[in-house]
């Protein structure tokens, strides 16, 4: 009997230890992509503003192409801890370590997301006011100047034009052209951005409530975010509602499944 019990706490105590291997090394394992990150972090929020202050590109590709980049290096680190977790932790945990485990890495995930998505925040490309009210001021003059090469008449434009378009004379139907000036494609680059800072209060709350609560939590706050902004890019592009609605729920999709937003 005695021999048993010896036998038993044994058993046991390789058990508690074994859990408790399995909670530490994931919080090393955890603890060294945080390092990382952080590091990554660090390198990226000091070089960002000033990458995109020398991008001449009106484009601002070479800054884009550094920002992908980054975002490329924390979503790999991402991915190797969904990965070792998945495969290497919850399979060999009990139903005691899972819930510990799962505490940990849950928390883990809300602070690294939060760190991928802050990395970037404040960086000014440009000033999206003054840009937007360049656009609006060549696709004005742009409509005040166009008149029929025929009869002279002068052609109404009633609906937004990103390309150029035929426009048909209405007093001696003949076709003209209608070239909505140069400046115009460039809305399309800057609607997000400017749509985005035109709501940054309710951005800033979604963020607060994510910080605080978590990222179930503030999936409401996101939405009303997101929809706001989805609403203020059909005002500066109109004739885009289908596009950017269904921009919109992508966006939704990728934070209700992944927590990226």
């Amino acid at each position: 009997m005695a021999l048993f019990f010896r036998k038993k706490q044994h058993s046991n105590n390789a058990n508690a230890e074994q859990r408790e291997d399995i909670v530490s090394r994931l919080q090393v394992f955890l603890a060294r992509l945080d390092e990382k990150a952080k590091l990554l972090y660090d390198e990226a929020k000091e070089s960002a503003q000033s990458i995109a202050d020398a991008d001449p590109d009106p484009f601002k590709r070479s800054y884009y192409q550094f920002k992908t980049g980054i975002q490329g290096q924390f979503q790999a680190l991402l991915q190797k801890a969904n990965t070792t977790y998945q495969s290497q932790v919850l399979p060999k945990a009990n139903m005691f370590e899972q819930m510990k485990v799962m505490t940990i890495f849950a928390a883990w995930h809300s602070n690294f997301l939060h760190l991928m998505t802050d990395v970037f925040e404040g960086v000014q490309l440009r000033d999206l006011e003054k840009e937007y009210r360049e656009i609006m001021d060549d696709y004005t003059l742009a409509k005040e100047k166009f008149h029929c090469s025929q009869c002279g008449g002068k052609l109404e434009i009633d609906q937004f034009y990103y390309i150029s378009t035929y426009i048909t004379c209405p007093y001696c139907k003949t076709q003209n052209t209608f070239h909505p000036g140069t400046k115009t494609r460039l809305l399309e680059l800057i609607a997000r951005d400017l749509a985005e800072y035109r709501h940054r209060d309710l951005k800033e709350n979604y963020q607060k409530v994510r910080r605080e609560y978590g990222v179930k939590e503030a999936e409401q706050a996101f939405k009303s975010y997101m929809r706001a902004v989805i609403d203020e890019m059909n005002r500066i592009q109109p004739g885009m509602e289908i596009q950017n609605d269904r921009f919109y729920e992508r966006i939704i999709e990728e934070y209700t499944h992944h927590g990226i937003g």
